[in-house]
């Protein structure tokens, strides 16, 4: 026996099998969706009765996910399935895990680029849809070789669904000078320290006065970064001139406190983007400071790679050849313009006369 009624304007399906009674709401006033839904959850049971696996839906496969695969996961990734996970489910929420094809992730596709999305966030919005349905195999849920996404992102990628190139910007020396006179009291002295440390935006604005040792002058992390690993950075002159000047208030223990509510800055990208506007300044990112850091290391400094490396706190070294590879290049092609290019030819000139004579 099984039927439809009604709870209020929602539609719920009832059902006996083996003795025991079944009752389900169908999640909608719809009656004719309600119907379709009914013979879906019918199937089911059936299905199950005769020893066949349910069909799993979308929405469960994403609980189960969320409850047993972003715990496990660092904060920043698990933040990010997060904001995928919503994304997903307004196009997928009503499917099973086996109705999910092709066909619907190039609708996905089609929707995502239409709403101005950028290929690379629909990369991560289908890579955290296939970590999905990799779970669902584990679980058994679905069978092992059905998920669709990763082939389906190799054929797209050659039509244009891919990462976009790294960023490479930052600032130059004049540029620093002229963000920082255009900055005010509390993003200027973020910036100082973003630039001067080179630690991640949750880095710096979770920073406390405990993690801060003057006397020895250095900042040592938590192990809740992006690494999951403690490193210790050092406090520039200009640094500790800027955490001396920093008021320190009792009932917090942030270092970056915003004096009129007492709680700790969670980001000043409104304070960055009016100081870069200011100082015509275009292009540019909070995280674009951090790559500063990294540069100024480099080319000021002569820090090699893998002291760099363990600065910036990137799991390998190289991670961190890959993120600055650009400076080479940019190396080399100001050695072939401009003033450079007669210092370059001449050298290049002995060079040539050293192996003949040879």
């Amino acid at each position: 026996m099984a039927g439809l009624y009604r709870r209020g304007k929602v539609w719920w399906g009832r059902a006996q099998r083996g003795g025991r009674e079944h009752r389900r709401s169908l999640q909608t006033a719809n009656r004719a969706i309600a119907e379709k839904r009914l013979a879906q959850w019918l199937g089911d049971l059936q299905a199950v009765a005769w020893g066949d696996k349910p069909r799993r839906s979308f929405a469960e496969a994403a609980a189960r996910f969320i409850h047993e695969h972003l715990t496990t996961l660092k904060p920043g990734g698990a933040k990010r399935y997060g904001v995928s996970l919503k994304t997903l489910a307004p196009h997928f929420g009503g499917k099973t895990l086996d109705q999910i094809r092709s066909a619907e992730l190039a609708a996905f596709e089609a929707a995502r680029r239409g709403d101005g999305v950028a290929p690379g966030t629909i990369r991560r919005d289908l890579a955290c849809l296939s970590s999905l349905m990799t779970s669902a195999t584990d679980w058994e849920w679905i069978v092992d070789g059905c998920n669709p996404v990763p082939s389906y992102m190799r054929r797209r990628a050659k039509r244009g669904l891919k990462e976009a190139p790294p960023r490479t910007r930052y600032l130059t020396e004049a540029e620093e000078q002229a963000l920082l006179s255009a900055a005010t009291a509390a993003p200027r002295a973020a910036m100082i320290l973003a630039i001067d440390t080179g630690l991640r935006r949750e880095e710096l604005f979770s920073l406390t006065w405990a993690q801060v040792d003057m006397a020895r002058g250095l900042i040592s992390t938590t192990t809740l970064t992006k690494s999951g690993r403690m490193r210790k950075v050092p406090i520039s002159t200009r640094s500790a001139q800027n955490l001396a000047q920093q008021v320190r208030y009792l009932e917090s223990p942030y270092v970056l406190v915003n004096p009129d509510t007492r709680e700790r800055y969670v980001q000043m990208d409104k304070g960055l983007k009016a100081a870069a506007r200011r100082a015509k300044i275009e292009d540019f990112r909070w995280h674009d400071l951090r790559r500063t850091s990294g540069c100024r290391w480099l080319q000021r400094d002569g820090k090699s790679m893998a002291e760099v490396s363990l600065l910036l706190g990137h799991s390998s070294v190289t991670v961190t050849e890959q993120r600055y590879a650009f400076l080479e290049a940019e190396a080399v092609a100001q050695s072939l313009s401009g003033p450079h290019k007669s210092r370059h030819m001449a050298k290049r000139t002995r060079r040539e006369k050293s192996d003949i004579s040879k």
